[in-house]
């Protein structure tokens, strides 16, 4: 059976546009994480999410919270006898009618779960692997996944970005990819009710996709984020740093024990047996990548210094853009400068205002060196008149010692020409 308790406010939480907090009675235990007890020489845990007794994802995870994980592809769950998959695939390809609907429609799925308490989110995730490539082209073998890590530590602010859902891990054989289906989604993948993919929060930032391999694949030929219906489980439970109440945590959600009813039933949280894990080669094919693009996708550490600075909360306006350039504290100056990576990705005409006003009002002092060249960038990127003024006047200005020389230099590179 599955329980809706309540809604979450993801006022705090933006990679989520709405989450709903389940309860899973009488769960089956099919789709399942095992694990064996921590291995003290190395200092981690094998672990494996399971489908009806096959390995999806097979990893070794630290118990370091700042270190990745080793991670390994599974048998592939296209291969796996799983009809609660073939039965909700018409309703999940349909266009989205809200997250109620959505959960009515994937209960055959959470059904599957062990039981426990959920938080069932819409978010959108990125489908890369937290650098530069597309999410499924992972390595046969146990390999560091950056991606995986609990935290990201950020040296200029002197803080840990802790990790939520944001980027995907395969389940699906790339050998099942059929581009044909994929290309069906092109258009609408980037719809706000665009058919939503599923996924399992694992670990750090990243998510196990259960379902919508092609629908991620469109995604990344159109460059858009992958819509995701993300099942988080419950974590565990600490208390507050002023001990005054005891919370659950959902990846970076937390909710107080009092208010997830039924919590001291014995059977919500019945004890997993530790056992001992082997992990398994399943050969990986090479999915080609040059119809993909990544450039509006940040890397897990460019993601994790936006958050550092906080800005992807931060209202941005010309005003504020120029009281930082004028500012003499290295915080603003850092600030400034994610605040640009974060728009650049997210918004291409706003991160081109910032970019002009640092060009125009920065003064020529080495220690904004980084902040000149990100903002060239910014601008070498947004081709127009103006933008191609901008380039020559550093050309005039500047030599080839010049840290944003090369950038520059590269505004005409692959722009097509008349014959």
């Amino acid at each position: 059976m599955i329980e809706i308790q309540m809604e979450i406010n993801t006022e705090n939480y933006l990679w989520c546009n709405e989450a709903l907090l389940i309860r899973v009675k009488g769960g089956r235990s099919a789709l399942t994480n095992i694990s064996s007890d921590v291995d003290y020489d190395d200092y981690d845990v094998r672990s494996a999410l399971m489908l009806n007794g096959k390995p999806l994802v097979q990893g070794k995870y630290p118990v370091c919270p700042t270190c990745s994980a080793l991670l390994a592809r599974g048998y592939g769950i296209e291969k796996i006898d799983c009809p609660e998959l073939q039965f909700i695939r018409d309703k999940i390809n349909e266009k989205y009618k809200g997250l109620r609907t959505a959960i009515r429609n994937i209960t055959p799925i959470l059904e599957l779960l062990d039981d426990g308490f959920y938080i069932i989110a819409d978010a959108k995730l990125y489908p890369t692997d937290g650098t530069d490539h597309y999410f499924a082209n992972v390595p046969d073998k146990l390999s560091t996944h950056i991606a995986s890590g609990d935290e990201i530590y950020n040296s200029e602010f002197l803080t840990v970005t802790e990790g939520f859902p944001a980027y995907i891990y395969p389940t699906q054989s790339n050998a099942a990819l059929d581009l044909q289906r994929a290309h069906y989604y092109d258009n609408i993948i980037d719809e706000k009710n665009a058919p939503r993919a599923i996924a399992l929060y694992d670990n750090g930032f990243l998510c196990a996709l259960i379902d919508g391999h092609h629908k991620a694949y469109a995604a990344a030929r159109k460059g858009c984020m992958l819509s995701t219906l993300v099942i988080i489980p419950m974590g565990g439970t600490y208390e507050e740093y002023d001990y005054s109440e005891e919370c659950a945590y959902f990846s970076e959600i937390l909710i107080p024990v009092k208010d997830l009813k039924g919590y001291g039933e014995r059977r919500a949280f019945k004890a997993k047996l530790k056992q001992p894990i082997r992990f398994d080669n399943y050969h990986n094919e090479y999915i080609d990548e040059r119809d993909l693009t990544f450039k509006l996708y940040p890397t897990i550490f460019e993601l994790s210094d936006i958050y550092a600075a906080g800005a992807e909360k931060l209202e941005i306006t010309e005003e504020l853009v120029t009281q930082w350039i004028e500012s003499n504290e290295t915080d603003d100056r850092y600030r400034l400068q994610y605040v640009l990576l974060y728009y650049s990705k997210k918004s291409p005409e706003l991160a081109y205002m910032i970019a002009k006003k640092i060009i125009y009002l920065t003064p020529d002092n080495a220690l904004f060196d980084e902040l000149m060249y990100e903002a060239y960038r910014v601008v070498v990127d947004n081709k127009c008149d103006e933008s191609e003024q901008i380039v020559l006047n550093y050309l005039v200005e500047h030599d080839n010692k010049c840290l944003a020389w090369e950038i520059c230099c590269s505004y005409w590179e692959d722009v097509e020409t008349d014959e």
